[in-house]
Parts: C-alpha cells; sequence; structure tokens
C-alpha cells in the first residue's frame, strides 16, 4: 500500500483531479456491468452463485461512494484511492474463486482493472497492480488446487459458459473503448492547451522582439543624445576658455593692425628721405661710404622686400583678427542682436550676395524652396552659420561644381525648417564626420581655415533650439543640414 501511495504522489499533475474523478465513474459502470452480468449468467443456467458476486458489488461501491466523497472535496485523496485499487483487486480474487477459479469468466477483470489504473492514474501504479494482480491470483488458484480454499461449483464447458465468456469480453472492450474516448479526449485537450500555450509563447516572443526592437532604436537614440550632449559640453567647455584668450588677443592684435599702418606711412617716408639722399651733392668720400653701407646692408633688396613684408604682417595680423572674432563670437552666450522672424530665405539670397564673387563662373545654383512661415532668430547669427555652410560648399568643389540649396517643414511638422546646402565636391570620410564640428578641426590645406566656422555654426545653432548635421561620401559631395524651430520657447 506505501508503494502505491507513492506512486500516487507522483501524478499529481494539472489534470489529476479530472483523471481521478474518470476513474469513479469508470468504477460505477464496472460494479453495474459486473452485477449485470452475474445475473444473466446465474439465469442462463451457469452454475455463478450471486452471493459472493452481491457482497463484491456492495463493498465496491461503499468504497467508490468514499473515494467520490474524497475526490469531490479534494480531501485524503491519494490514501483513498490507493485503498480502492487494493480493495479492487481482492474482489475480483473473491468472485474469481467463488465463480470457478480459473475458469470464471470474472478472470478478465484483472485485465480491465489494470488497463483502466494505467489509463486514469498511472503507468506505475498500473504496474503495481498487475504484479499484484497476478500475486493474488496465482496465490488464490495455488490454494484452490492444493486445497486449501474450495470456492464455488466447478463451471463446465458449455455453449452458456462461452457466451458469458464472450459477453465478459465485450463488456471488457466497450470498457477499453470508453477509456479510449477519455484519452482521445484528454489527448484533444493537451493539444488543444498545447496550442494555446504556443500562441501564447508567439504572441510572448513577438513582444519580446519588438520590445528589443524598441530597446535597440532607444539605445541608438541614447547614443546619439550622448554624443550631442558631449558635444554640447564641449562647446561650454571650449567657450569658457576661449572667451578669456580672444580677450587676451584682441587689445594686442589690434595694436598690431594699428601699428602696421603706421608703419608703412614711416616708411614710405624713409624711403623717400633716402632717395632724396641719393640726389644731394655730397664729397667724394662721403659719397663712396654711403655706397659702402648700402652695399653692406643690402639696401635695394631691404627696400623691395618691404612693401611684400609689410602685406604678409597685415594679411597674418587681420587673419589673427578674424580668428579672434569668431572666438569671441564662439564663446559669446548673450548678443546684442535681438531676436526677431524673419524669411529664411531673405538669409540664403543676402548670404549668396556676399559670396557672389566667389560663386560666379565657378559654381551653379539649384534652388527648391518650399513655402515657408517666418522663423524667429536672431538674424545676424544665422546668416553667420550659412556664410559658413555656403563658403565650405565653394571650398569643396574646387574649381566648378554644383550647389543645391533646399527648404521645407521639418519632415512635415509645422512647428520646424530646415534647410538642406548640398556640394558635389570631394565629400568627407566617414571617420571624420564627428570631428567635422570640433574647433579648430578643418580639412581644408593649412592656411585656408581656421577650424571654428563649422564649431561656431553648431554653437549658434544649438543657441536657437536646433540642430546642424552632415551627410557626407568621399567623392560624392557633402550634405549640410539646418534644422531650426519656427518659434522659440517662452519665458515663464
Amino acid at each position: 500500500m506505501a508503494i502505491l501511495a507513492r506512486a500516487l504522489r507522483a501524478t499529481t499533475d494539472a489534470g489529476l483531479r479530472d483523471r481521478f474523478s474518470w476513474a469513479v465513474r469508470v468504477r460505477w459502470l464496472v460494479i453495474g456491468g459486473f452485477l449485470v452480468l452475474a445475473a444473466v449468467a446465474h439465469w442462463g443456467g451457469l452454475s455463478v452463485s450471486l452471493g459472493p458476486c452481491l457482497i463484491a458489488a456492495l463493498v465496491g461501491s461503499a468504497i467508490n461512494a468514499a473515494n467520490h466523497w474524497c475526490v469531490t472535496r479534494w480531501r485524503a485523496v491519494l490514501p483513498v484511492t490507493a485503498l480502492a485499487l487494493g480493495v479492487d483487486l481482492l474482489l475480483i480474487t473473491y468472485v474469481t474463486l467463488n465463480t470457478g477459479g480459473v475458469r470464471s469468466p470474472f478472470v478478465i477483470m484483472y485485465v480491465v482493472q489494470v488497463l483502466a489504473t494505467a489509463m486514469l492514474v498511472d503507468t506505475a501504479v498500473a504496474a503495481v497492480t498487475a504484479v499484484a494482480a497476478a500475486a493474488l491470483f496465482g496465490a488464490a488458484m495455488g490454494a484452490e488446487a492444493i486445497g486449501l480454499y474450495a470456492g464455488g461449483s466447478p463451471i463446465e464447458d458449455s455453449l452458456v459458459y462461452r457466451a458469458t465468456w464472450s459477453a465478459f469480453l465485450l463488456y471488457a472492450l466497450a470498457l477499453l473503448v470508453y477509456l479510449g474516448g477519455y484519452v482521445s479526449q484528454r489527448l484533444s485537450a493537451s493539444e488543444r492547451d498545447l496550442a494555446e500555450k504556443n500562441r501564447k509563447l508567439e504572441e510572448t516572443l513577438a513582444a519580446h522582439r519588438a520590445a528589443n526592437r524598441e530597446l535597440a532604436a532607444a539605445y541608438e537614440r541614447l547614443k546619439q543624445t550622448e554624443a550631442h550632449l558631449i558635444q554640447s559640453e564641449k562647446m561650454h567647455a571650449l567657450g569658457q576658455l576661449v572667451a578669456g584668450v580672444a580677450h587676451e588677443l584682441n587689445n594686442p592684435i589690434s595694436f598690431v593692425s594699428a601699428n602696421i599702418e603706421h608703419l608703412r606711412g614711416y616708411i614710405e617716408q624713409l624711403t623717400q628721405l633716402l632717395k632724396a639722399y641719393d640726389g644731394a651733392e655730397l664729397a667724394a668720400t662721403e659719397r663712396a661710404g654711403i655706397e659702402q653701407l648700402k652695399r653692406t646692408i643690402r639696401l635695394p633688396d631691404v627696400l623691395a622686400d618691404l612693401p611684400s613684408l609689410l602685406r604678409d604682417c597685415e594679411e597674418g595680423a587681420q587673419r589673427t583678427k578674424r580668428i579672434v572674432t569668431e572666438l569671441r563670437t564662439f564663446s559669446r552666450s548673450e548678443e546684442t542682436d535681438r531676436w526677431r522672424r524673419v524669411d529664411i530665405h531673405h538669409c540664403i539670397e543676402s548670404t549668396l550676395g556676399l559670396l557672389n564673387y566667389r560663386l560666379k563662373d565657378r559654381v551653379t545654383l539649384h534652388r527648391d524652396y518650399a513655402t515657408l512661415p517666418e522663423v524667429e532668430c536672431i538674424p545676424g547669427q544665422i546668416n553667420q552659420v550659412l556664410m559658413n555652410l555656403l563658403a565650405n560648399a565653394v571650398d569643396a568643389i574646387g574649381r566648378s561644381g554644383n550647389i543645391w540649396i533646399s527648404s521645407r517643414l521639418s519632415n512635415g511638422d509645422s512647428r520646424g525648417v530646415e534647410v538642406a546646402i548640398r556640394d558635389d565636391g570631394v565629400g568627407i570620410p566617414a571617420d571624420l564626420h564627428r570631428r567635422i564640428f570640433d574647433p579648430f578641426f578643418t580639412t581644408k590645406e593649412v592656411g585656408k581655415g581656421t577650424g571654428l566656422g563649422l564649431s561656431v555654426s553648431y554653437s549658434i545653432v544649438e543657441r536657437h533650439g536646433g540642430k546642424l548635421s552632415v551627410e557626407s561620401l568621399p567623392g560624392h559631395g557633402s550634405t549640410f543640414t539646418l534644422a531650426l524651430p519656427i518659434d522659440q520657447p517662452q519665458p515663464e
């Protein structure tokens, strides 16, 4: 009995209650069919005693009623089921011994008991039941053979006997068909349950895949935001640094620029004085000494070099002043110019007018302007951005080429505008895209760029709440896109 209990405890799956309920129903069918067949066999003339059959039916019914009560309330199910299985085998053995022994038609009930246990309870329990049934049947037949137990009257082979066996066999097959229907129903339910679980699993997997895609997109947006923040921090830190540098450089370079003009005037005066000395009447010894000094200091070469030296100094000073001006613009947190609404196309055209001397006979312009509302901005700063972008495009195309300028609402959004400036120049390598807005970084030849134009433009656009981006492939040109909000946030 302990073995049965352990085997039953191993069958605690989700459908255990349903299986035990079926076992109770099948046991009622077995008891009812058993009584009917026993009565038919007795009244048909077969020497089958109804007394043992009635006793077995009453005991089996009592046990099954107790089992039904326990299964319904799901209390003490395992011990009562184990008891019922053991009592069933004892009752079958008792009836078999009292209805002819080995020739009893009730022997087939052992087979029904084992198969029903396998289908409704558990395979391990069915195996234990089969061993117990064989042991009980063997012991009963042995006891009968040696005279330890004298059961009912022996059953002679007759037509009634064979008919009774056939009836019991059909009855057993009917029970097996009934049990097979239950198993088929359970399999269908399991298949439906499995299909439902697979469907839910597919939905879960699809949700996970969608979540992973969303997570990847969020991660990409986070990387872009991080890069934008890094660029912003770099701009802020560099702005604080260059503000002081620009201030310190501005005064000395202003002195240099102003003094160059005075120096040019002084040199002209000295040159005239030297010419006057050359025309003056001097003694031969004095003139010989002057000529010797002129040869020593190479005066003709000095006079010839002075204009070009002054021009170089002046160009260097002017270039330095431009750098200082751009540094100050880059680092300035507040502008004296006021915010106002302007037509962005007017800004573009005014900038093109300033660049006309560089555009004519070199660049073919292609305009594609959309109808846009006026943009709230600081016009001077936006003009500076457009100047830098257009000047870079002119430099990129070399001797001749095309520049396309287009405008539109930002992705159909009425809250922003975009201006794209595209050229068919040399392009920018992909590994330089992240550095293109860094201060002092330039792809131009030495002396042709300060490296501050795009970084200043980036800072200006950022202060306007916009975005400046680049797309480029080497040999296929570059596209710089300026995105600006139409309205600036109102101070609270």
